[in-house]
């Protein structure tokens, strides 16, 4: 195959000879010469150089083609193997390409062998014809892998090599007319002959002489060393250049740009306890979601064009995380489905982001790849492309759909069997994992005036998946009319559940306590210390969440002739996890008790103005951050809640997209979040995909450090 084949067996290309000096020896890289004949050979006159000038170039150009076509070709299949429907991707004009490139090959091809001397017009024609048809597939192709990239993000090597089988095709299909040209200009070589340019096998001369059967004696010709190192690397050039041109593409278009934090946030950090008068810094940032955690070094926000932790002192960038065209999946069992989950002390953070649907999925459905970062420094410590599934964090492992992997090492511990039934995702035990939560019915069956809405929780230790234990009773959110029982999910915070004891107070309520999950999986060394929330109806989900504290009700009737719910009745009792304490909201300072919302505020020149506010369950004056007029969609009478009165957190239910205002409580500070743009308007025209686009909302964020003493 290679084209040193065209070399002489008994070239005179040896060690300490010089090949110029050798009789029939190339002048040039592409012109060796044969040993004089005596007189005319057949038509051919001595003179005439052989092989023709430019034939053994040719030749490696032709095996270049083919080699480069058939490596790509298999690159291409290889690459295919990972998307769903490879030919949704390709232009329909490179079908019709292709078909017309196949269909002229066959054509001329009887053109080339069959008829005898051919000008060089004919020749030209069949050129100029292949080579555009293949520079126009090849372009179509790089077209489409760019659109795909700069819609999706994701770059399909697989057209970039269709791409480079095309060109390489097309350096074959115009060389083969040339070397039929080489032969056809004399008419003294027939085709196949053994001195036809266009014949595959070693190249032969006629040497003057007659075989004893009386036919031409023919001999191999003899290529210098220089001049086969300069054909063979023409055979390879068109596959390593095109292949290091896919290669460089892979390595330099990269989608993803990921900083890591110079060095680690403070881990030594503590959620404020109390609120500071005003906020200490602000930072703005685009997006149409934007959903904020709490990681172990401060706040970490989700927005579309990625993940970044924050400093909590000024706001400034730790580390990010953003991705081309990322589409950030929803894996958690909240009812809002927060794209951000954390692991119970906040040292790892976890998200999701959906593969295009043209990805091949392991296990069928859509693809995802699932990412955990060092929330400290920003470093991935785990990276899995999977399908979705559950998705949970303990404190050194994660629950991958139905595969628990270590986040020390990235080492597989096990996988849950089919029928386990995994639903839940979220934030777990510190060292064991949460199966599901089943609706109970004691709330519907119960005899009691109150109501005690319920959650059968499964749990198992993180090193034993068989050993599941059900834990009756623990408390759930409040469903969302009084005689319903469609709220089967529950608050698990930094690693502790709520759940009723089964004892009731003097009025005959339910009383609840708290207790970690790594006790009641039963976990080997756990704290089973527990502590009394006293009587509730339940917990406050999206309290808890904000505050990073368990939130309940207070006791909430279930007569219908009441309003439901209660006014007043959202938080009663809140335990901090940092503090290990129980304290009323009455007497509670921190973000957990507190109504977060947008108030009308006087101006020192008497004018109205709006003011974003957090006001403490104790009563205290907690924060106040004025809103500059102008900088927001709406006029300032227009943004304040209704009555005056900050509404927010509520209950789930009443938390929506129109929400305007929110507070989460991180280590460090509790970042306020103001939407300053119009929530009600979401379109923005549509994609390409006629899809609805929805605006983006500029966020106004603000960090409230400290806390008041």
């Amino acid at each position: 195959m290679p084209p040193t084949s065209d070399a002489a067996e008994n070239s005179t290309d040896q060690p300490d000879t010089d090949p110029g000096t050798q009789p029939g020896a190339a002048d040039s890289k592409d012109e060796p010469s044969t040993e004089p004949d005596t007189g005319e050979t057949e038509g051919k006159s001595v003179s005439d150089p052989f092989p023709p000038h430019g034939t053994l170039t040719l030749r490696a150009l032709r095996w270049g083609g083919l080699l480069g076509a058939v490596v790509l070709a298999a690159t291409a299949l290889m690459l295919r193997r990972e998307l769903k429907d490879p030919s949704s991707l390709i232009p329909s004009k490179v079908s019709v390409l292709t078909s017309c490139m196949i269909v002229g090959g066959v054509l001329v091809w009887p053109c080339l062998t069959l008829r005898g001397r051919k000008g060089p017009i004919l020749t030209t024609v069949m050129i100029t014809v292949m080579a555009a048809l293949g520079a126009t597939m090849s372009a179509s192709l790089i077209t489409a892998w760019w659109n795909t990239y700069q819609e999706t993000g994701f770059s399909v090597l697989f057209l970039l090599a269709l791409a480079g089988a095309a060109l390489s095709t097309t350096l074959f299909l115009n060389v083969v007319p040339l070397l039929h040209y080489l032969r056809m200009r004399s008419i003294a070589v027939g085709n196949s002959d053994p001195d036809d340019p266009s014949r595959w096998a070693p190249l032969q001369r006629k040497t003057g002489e007659k075989t004893d059967k009386g036919f031409p004696h023919y001999e191999r010709i003899r290529v210098p060393r220089r001049t086969r190192a300069y054909l063979t690397v023409l055979v390879i050039a068109p596959a390593l250049t095109l292949g290091s041109a896919i290669t460089g593409t892979w390595a330099l278009i990269n989608p993803i740009h990921h900083v890591i934090a110079k060095a680690p946030a403070d881990s030594s950090l503590a959620p404020p306890t109390s609120l500071a008068p005003k906020a200490s810094w602000t930072k703005e940032i685009s997006s149409t979601e934007l959903t904020t955690a709490a990681g172990a070094g401060g706040p970490i926000l989700l927005t579309d064009d990625g993940i970044m932790a924050l400093n909590h002192k000024d706001g400034s960038v730790l580390w990010s995380y953003s991705r081309k065209q990322a589409i950030f999946a929803t894996s958690s069992s909240t009812p809002d489905e927060r794209r951000l989950i954390t692991s119970p002390a906040g040292k790892y953070v976890a998200t999701r982001i959906l593969l295009p649907t043209f990805v091949v999925s392991p296990q069928g459905g859509q693809a995802t790849i699932t990412l955990v970062f060092d929330a400290q420094t920003g470093r991935i410590v785990f990276e899995r492309q999977g399908t979705g599934g559950p998705l949970q964090l303990t404190d050194s492992a994660v629950l991958d759909d139905d595969t628990a992997f270590s986040l020390t090492d990235g080492a597989k511990m096990w996988t849950l069997p089919g029928s386990s039934g995994a639903s839940y995702s979220g934030p777990a035990g510190h060292a064991s994992f949460i199966l599901k939560c089943s609706k109970e019915h004691s709330d519907e069956k119960a005899t009691t005036s109150v109501h005690r809405p319920t959650v059968t929780t499964t749990v198992f230790p993180q090193n034993d998946p068989t050993t599941e234990v059900k834990v009756p009773n623990i408390l759930s959110e409040l469903p969302s009319e009084p005689n319903a029982f469609d709220n089967s999910f529950s608050s698990f915070i930094n690693g502790w559940a709520a759940r009723y004891t089964g004892e009731t107070d003097t009025s005959g309520h339910p009383v609840a306590e708290v207790i970690s999950l790594d006790a009641l999986a039963k976990v080997d060394g756990a704290d089973t210390t527990s502590f009394p929330l006293g009587a509730t109806s339940g917990t406050n989900t999206e309290a808890s969440y904000l505050s990073g504290s368990i939130v309940t009700y207070p006791v909430i009737s279930r007569d219908a002739n009441l309003p439901y719910p209660p006014k007043d009745s959202r938080a009663a009792t809140v335990f901090d996890p940092v503090t290990r304490t129980v304290t009323p909201v009455s007497q509670d300072r921190s973000l957990a008790g507190a109504r977060t919302g947008i108030v009308e505020v006087t101006a020192d020149d008497g004018s109205a103005s709006a003011a974003l506010v957090i006001r403490p369950g104790d009563g205290s004056p907690g924060t106040t951050i004025p809103i500059t007029p102008g900088s927001t969609y709406q006029s300032s009478q227009k943004l304040t809640d209704t009555k005056n009165a900050p509404a927010q957190p509520l209950s789930p239910r009443d938390v929506s997209s129109a929400s305007r205002v929110k507070a989460v409580r991180t280590p460090g500070a509790v970042v306020a979040i103001l939407n300053a743009t119009d929530t009600l308007y979401t379109s923005c025209g549509v994609d390409s995909d006629h899809q609805d686009q929805i605006c983006r909302s500029t966020y106004r964020i603000f960090g409230v450090t400290g806390g008041q003493k």
